[in-house]
């Protein structure tokens, strides 16, 4: 808003939203100066009702997704120069409010924290979707996907609450074993996991830049409480759960592959590694679950960010392969840690599949835009931009947080890589393997969604009820149904009274 009230040009917008960005960027490595560090709020009134303050903790969980966010929201404003859109300063201020969001939910450390920066994430998501798409039945797709992470957050609010009632203080530093299962089925409601549905509509206007942005942060924002789960909080719904989240797995990945461009697979993309992340929790392995979330942003960014067609940045995006491939030091190396039991060769089975289709939408030769209509510094700050998120991905590998410089399960690893080896041989000389056409997408999502749109199609039945009701009453027999309902009130009081 001040921008605008300077009535400064596009390209001093521009320059401030970067300085802003950057300087975030930058802050993020001084907390490794003095993490573990927390910063409490004033607290509500009354201190009956909010046990809990208003609490942001840094520590070596939440620095790894602050250094994400912060990344991405940085390299998005950087490639923004690339794109033929019009620009204007509001287009910034809501670049850097959504990763200020995104930073507050990922060092959110407690549910009454994180359920205010979801409510303003998802109330800001359901406005852009509804601006960006058009006709009744997306609308409806919309408001369904809203349901959705509505529902998450009122888990989140049940763990809560029956934690307050048996006197405890719920925290992310101290949570109670049995209330890691509510974490995990939040977390999966909102990443469209648990169960299996599209986490937004595939027909909407967000495309790149801004619609990558508030994707990716609103699943990592879903993704941060994963890492929270105990390691000790298994149940005798945790099989049930875990075999959910493989099958979204296996589903998801066969998808992203399948699809006809990265941005088409985008929803699967966050699906599959979603999923991996939520049997990474269940089978008692946070840290996992942060290495896969991380992957998700920052691999995830970096290509759908990637709009313009160079033969050595597109090479140089194969760097996320050996992000997600959980060989030793790589970002992903602890992700094949913990129990996984009969699970496991389905979810290397689901990360080959993945980086086969990464592989493939990296390298894909055409649909992108040229450089030839941009000036000479926008050829340079574009591929840097694209550059900050492949080197993030390396850096966390090799220091910064709890899960770095881990060699992992090398094992699953290995064989992950030489089945991804195999799908990429495979996938151009194979039919099955061929990218699915635009119009198969459609159907297949509506087939998965088909246990909300039930749920869609019963609000809309009594919402008609509803408004039968409401015309019988307040036409004109209005005033006649008012005196019959009366009478029967009234003959009811007098019979009570003998």
């Amino acid at each position: 808003m001040a921008l605008r009230l300077t009535r400064l040009t596009e390209r001093f917008s521009w320059l401030v939203a970067v300085g802003g960005a950057m300087l975030a960027f930058t802050s993020v490595f001084i907390w490794l100066a003095q993490m573990p560090f927390s910063l409490e709020l004033p607290a509500w009134q009354p201190l009956s009702l909010f046990v809990s303050p208003i609490l942001f903790h840094a520590d070596g969980i939440s620095w790894p997704f602050a250094l994400s966010v912060a990344a991405l929201t940085l390299t998005m404003l950087l490639t923004a120069v690339a794109r033929p859109v019009v620009a204007n300063s509001y287009n910034w201020v809501g670049a850097l409010t959504l990763g200020g969001l995104g930073l507050m939910a990922v060092t959110a450390d407690n549910p009454l924290t994180l359920l205010l920066v979801w409510a303003a994430l998802d109330m800001t998501e359901l406005i852009l979707q509804l601006v960006s798409v058009d006709g009744a039945s997306n609308n409806d797709k919309v408001v369904t996907s809203f349901f959705t992470r509505a529902l998450g957050t009122g888990i989140l609010l049940w763990a809560n609450i029956v934690s307050i009632a048996q006197g405890s203080s719920f925290n992310f530093q101290s949570i109670p074993s049995n209330a890691g299962i509510y974490l995990v089925i939040a977390a999966g409601l909102r990443l469209g996991v648990l169960p299996l549905h599209l986490p937004y509509s595939s027909e909407s206007n967000l495309r790149r830049g801004f619609g990558t942005s508030i994707r990716l942060i609103s699943a990592v924002s879903s993704l941060i409480l994963l890492a929270h789960v105990p390691a000790d909080s298994s149940t005798t719904f945790t099989p049930l759960l875990a075999a959910f989240a493989v099958a979204a797995a296996l589903y998801g990945g066969w998808m992203w592959l399948r699809a006809p461009d990265e941005l088409t697979g985008r929803p699967y993309w966050i699906i599959g590694l979603g999923a991996l992340s939520v049997t990474s929790a269940l089978s008692g392995n946070p840290l996992g679950a942060v290495a896969w979330g991380c992957a998700l942003i920052l691999v995830g960014g970096a290509l759908f960010l990637a709009s313009v067609q160079q033969v050595w940045l597109n090479r140089l995006l194969l760097v996320g392969v050996w992000s997600l491939s959980a060989l030793p030091y790589s970002l992903t190396a602890s992700g094949w840690l913990g129990k996984s039991g009969l699970f496991l060769p389905m979810m290397i089975a689901a990360q080959a599949l993945i980086v086969a289709g990464f592989v493939r939408h990296a390298l894909r030769p055409s649909g992108r835009d040229t450089f030839e209509s941009q000036p000479g510094w926008a050829r340079s700050v574009y591929p840097a931009g694209i550059l900050l998120l492949i080197i993030s991905q390396l850096l966390l590998g090799f220091f910064g947080w709890d899960g770095a410089l881990m060699v992992g399960a090398w094992l699953p690893a290995v064989i992950a890589s030489l089945l991804t080896v195999g799908l990429v041989w495979a996938t151009p000389r194979f039919r099955i393997f061929n990218p699915i056409r635009a119009h198969w997408v459609n159907p297949a999502s509506s087939r998965i969604n088909i246990f909300y749109n039930s749920f869609w199609a019963l609000y809309r039945t009594i919402a008609r009820v509803g408004n039968t009701i409401t015309n019988v009453l307040e036409g004109e027999g209005g005033i006649m149904w008012t005196i019959l309902f009366l009478v029967i009130f009234i003959s009811l009081l007098t019979q009570g009274s003998y």
